[in-house]
């Protein structure tokens, strides 16, 4: 399998079901983070990447990659650093939404009966 069928594979397709499963929730606000944490990941991953592969611990097959290289590394592996975040990032980002949609089952419970009085300081510290 080619380093770009895999991407596209396990990858791409999943981001483009998120997207579409969670459209409602997404926004460009609401993603703008995302561009912060890409640079993040670029910033701290690429040189480490590139050294390990000038230093032999591990290389790409140059039948599986598309043969376009930026520094010692493939387009590919690029490709996949920012794809697997915006992969997490999406799924993290609609898991908080839905988080704090929906109201906890304590937050239920008191509003469904209300405390008839204040506590007094001895009830709350130790």
């Amino acid at each position: 399998m080619t380093y770009a069928r895999f991407l596209g594979l396990f990858v791409v397709l999943p981001i483009l079901i998120q997207l579409w499963r969670y459209r409602r929730t997404f926004s460009a606000r609401s993603l703008a983070p995302m561009g912060m944490l890409l640079i993040v990941v670029y910033a701290a991953t690429s040189p480490w990447d590139n050294l390990a592969v000038k230093w032999g611990l591990w290389g790409f097959d140059a039948e599986r990659i598309w043969g376009i290289k930026l520094g010692y590394l493939p387009l590919e592996e690029y490709l996949f650093f920012g794809l697997q975040t915006l992969l997490v990032g999406l799924w993290a980002r609609a898991r908080l939404a839905r988080a704090l949609e929906a109201p906890s089952a304590e937050t239920k419970a008191s509003a469904a009966a209300p405390s008839e009085r204040a506590l007094s300081p001895s009830e709350v510290s130790p």
